[in-house]
């Protein structure tokens, strides 16, 4: 797969904006090179002539041989700037690098100065001490001041490309979280749905047997299915991450209605919520899976009437919802364990919340007969405050 598939478009725009950078790097230095050659050699052809006109102000300026050397002065430095731009002699260390180009640098000048001297019998066009060095020694100074200014520009280049590699590495870098940012996003997805895909066939296998308990009451069997539409309505949308509480809490009203009808007498359901916990916001079916199993497993192990009781309560900036009901724990080797509910939502509060949400199952023996109670902990996020106690009424 292509990076650019994986990247949104302002990544898309800032990797083309460095590689248009790359190459508008590569084209500034050959610019930078050329004006630095011309503007070189014109001071160099320039000097010479006010050298000339200041010794000899009685004869014109040799412009020939000043030409020559200009041009002669250019072709060579351009030659050697060619040279040094081949990646055998590009990729040296810089402390191999610049004494190679004086070295060649000086000895394209004083071969140059021999062939001019020996093709055109060339006297000293400057000469006060009237030595044979006097030619060499204004051409020796130029290439030396030649090689200073192209090796800065050289210094310069390569502190840019350096910065140009770390720019790089460091958008690579980005570009390699943000791949791994994503497919961990796409994971955490599928999980959620497959933890919620989990919970929706134990509701439904459930509601049925409600409506098939109210088979002789055609007026019940219309409000239990009119009361499974509506909580089916909250359990199938599509949810967002975190919502607040009270959403949950009114669509269990109408699944209690729904549990009643199926139990009748045999249930007696109690919830109570303050007014703080109904704004804060949570991961939807916080509370319908452990409802479910305490309903499930409270059928089997206690006596009747069922007591179910679910609270819950904002304290130091912590929501804790408990959900108990009485009868016994059902260790978690049965087929249909309680701990898959319980598990599930714990990965989900992982997952959405934080680490330090919690799903702790307790078992109170001694207490009526026995009490199972699922407490779930987790940071209180209100969507909006105030903390006024308010209570559901029993179902």
């Amino acid at each position: 797969m292509p990076l650019s598939a994986l990247m949104n478009p302002d990544q898309l725009g800032a990797t083309a904006a460095d590689g248009g950078l790359r190459r508008r790097s590569g084209w500034r230095r050959e610019q930078i090179i050329w004006v630095f050659q011309v503007v070189f050699w014109l001071a160099v052809g320039a000097t010479l002539c006010g050298f000339s006109v200041a010794l000899r102000p009685d004869e014109p300026p040799p412009w020939g041989a000043i030409g020559l050397r200009v041009v002669t002065g250019f072709t060579v430095t351009s030659l050697i700037d060619m040279l040094f731009r081949l990646p055998a002699l590009r990729g040296l260390p810089r402390a191999q690098r610049w004494p190679l180009l004086v070295i060649v640098a000086i000895l394209g000048m004083a071969m140059t100065l021999a062939t001019a001297m020996l093709l055109l019998r060339e006297g000293p066009m400057i000469q006060p001490t009237g030595t044979a060095l006097a030619p060499f020694a204004p051409r020796l100074v130029a290439t030396l001041m030649w090689c200073a200014i192209y090796l800065g520009i050289d210094l310069l280049d390569d502190i840019h490309k350096s910065e140009m590699q770390f720019f790089e590495a460091a958008a690579a870098a980005a570009a390699a979280e943000n791949r791994a940012i994503q497919a961990e996003s796409l994971a955490r997805q599928h999980e959620l749905r497959q933890l919620q895909e989990q919970m929706n066939p134990h509701f439904l296998f459930n509601a049925l047997n409600a409506v098939a308990a109210s088979k002789n009451d055609p007026a019940a069997v219309e409000q239990v299915t009119q009361d499974l539409s509506e909580y089916l309505r909250f359990a199938l949308r599509e949810a967002s991450t975190l919502e607040p509480l009270s959403r949950e809490l009114h669509a269990l009203e109408k699944y209690l209605a729904v549990q009643q009808k199926r139990f009748g007498d045999n249930l007696d359901c109690r919830m109570s919520a303050d007014r703080a916990a109904h704004h804060v916001l949570v991961p939807p079916m916080l509370i319908q899976p452990l409802l479910e199993n305490a309903l499930h497993y409270g059928a089997q192990t206690s006596r009747m009437p069922l007591k179910v009781n679910v609270r819950a309560s904002v304290k130091d900036d912590w929501l804790e919802v408990v959900v108990a009901n009485s009868g016994r724990w059902v260790p978690p080797e049965t087929t249909r364990s309680p701990g898959t509910g319980i598990r599930s939502l714990r990965r989900r509060l992982e997952l959405l919340v934080d680490t330090s949400a919690t799903v702790e199952p307790h078992f109170e023996p001694d207490i009526d007969g026995g009490w199972v109670r699922i407490v779930v902990r987790m940071a209180a996020t209100l969507k909006r405050s105030p903390p006024v106690e308010q209570t559901i009424p029993p179902t």
